[in-house]
């Protein structure tokens, strides 16, 4: 469920709960394999279909955090400088949040201007900066998140030596992950699309009364299962395999 809330933060949908998530993935995916059922009549492809369409929802739900974070990423240099020029000219940390709020990357402007609202409301300042973590999901956020608080607990000693060591160390990261990802995102991409084409295959000879026949069979069912497991395990290398293991949110609860 950790995993599947983080997601959910990192796509900017921190607004569902990972409940949520699930009850709309599980109904669509029942939805599509009762259509399947009723279409075909064949149950090893109607299982299929049901752990294909939540697997897939799962994945597209990763794709759109890993690409919202690519894009964001992007942005928080410009942040990390924006503060930087505050902090040198005197400006106090909730000012400085109120600057790139006015003047930084306009995709982060709300968050910030929301952020610099809850401040002036009362709210803790712990709990604001929680909550704006929650709505970018990214390990960027938290980092400038926890230099925050370390800076209104020390008095500011430090500050702009460490943000200036953030910014250099985010656009290092941008670099080296753009380089990664362009190489190995086409190639998990096709595995996983090798892995589905069978069961388009199933699907099309499932048009003949006598192959629906076949497979409702005793023999044909325990042929479907087995090439569903493959499937399965096959997927499972393939992200296993080919996911990028990129630096992982330590700062989130």
């Amino acid at each position: 469920m950790k995993w599947l809330r983080l997601q959910l933060e990192a796509a900017g949908l921190s607004r569902f709960g990972p409940g949520q998530m699930l009850f709309a993935i599980f109904g669509l995916a029942s939805f599509i394999a009762s259509w399947i059922q009723l279409s075909f009549g064949v149950f090893g492809l109607s299982l299929f279909a049901f752990l294909a369409v939540a697997g897939f929802s799962l994945e597209a739900l990763k794709l759109r955090a890993n690409q919202r974070t690519d894009q964001l990423a992007k942005l928080w240099p410009e942040v990390i400088d924006s503060l930087q020029s505050a902090a040198t000219s005197g400006f106090g940390i909730i000012d400085s949040l109120d600057e790139v709020a006015r003047t930084g990357p306009e995709r982060l402007r709300p968050a910030f201007q929301q952020l610099v609202e809850r401040l002036d409301s009362g709210f803790g300042i712990d709990p604001s900066l929680d909550w704006f973590k929650s709505q970018f999901g990214q390990i960027q956020a938290d980092r400038l998140v926890e230099l925050i608080r370390v800076v209104q607990t020390s008095g500011g000693v430090g500050y702009l030596d460490s943000l200036r060591d953030q910014a250099e160390r985010t656009r290092a990261e941008i670099a080296v992950w753009g380089e990664l990802e362009s190489k190995q995102g086409w190639v998990t991409g096709t595995a996983k699309l090798a892995i589905v084409a069978p069961w388009i295959i199933v699907a099309i000879l499932s048009s003949r009364p006598e192959n629906v026949a076949i497979y409702n069979s005793d023999e044909g069912v325990s042929l479907l299962l087995f090439g569903l497991m493959v499937s399965v395990a096959a997927y499972r290398m393939v992200t296993l395999i080919g996911t990028l293991t990129k630096p992982r949110r330590v700062f989130t609860k």
